[in-house]
């Protein structure tokens, strides 16, 4: 696990909702402190740029006092972060069918 940087920190803090999974799919109440999740992973790390991180409750992210009851789900992790991203983001990584993994989890779990 990496530590966020803290650029990439400060401006989550500034722009993001305490827990975006509660802000999209409104399934739970936050539990816990507000944590990070890397969720992508790219030739064996994790990627550490702003649209790969999402803010989460400790709940969400299964952490801290929720590790092991907590309701991380990382398909709908994937999903909301993979939604920050732009096409440059993705050419960064091209060992990847981004376009392809976006439409799947758009079409699972867009709730527009």
């Amino acid at each position: 696990m990496h530590k966020t940087p803290k650029r990439i920190y400060e401006e989550l803090n500034r722009e993001r909702p305490f827990c975006e999974r509660k802000e999209i799919f409104k399934d739970h109440e936050c539990i816990g402190r507000s944590t990070m999740e890397h969720t992508w992973i790219h030739g064996g790390r994790q990627i550490n740029e702003k649209w790969a991180i999402i803010r989460l409750c400790e709940w969400a992210h299964s952490v801290g006092k929720c590790q092991s009851g907590g309701g991380l789900n990382k398909e709908i992790n994937e999903f909301i972060s993979i939604n920050h991203a732009t096409d440059d983001d993705f050419k960064k990584y091209p060992n990847k069918n981004w376009q392809q993994i976006k439409s799947y989890l758009n079409k699972k779990y867009d709730k527009t």
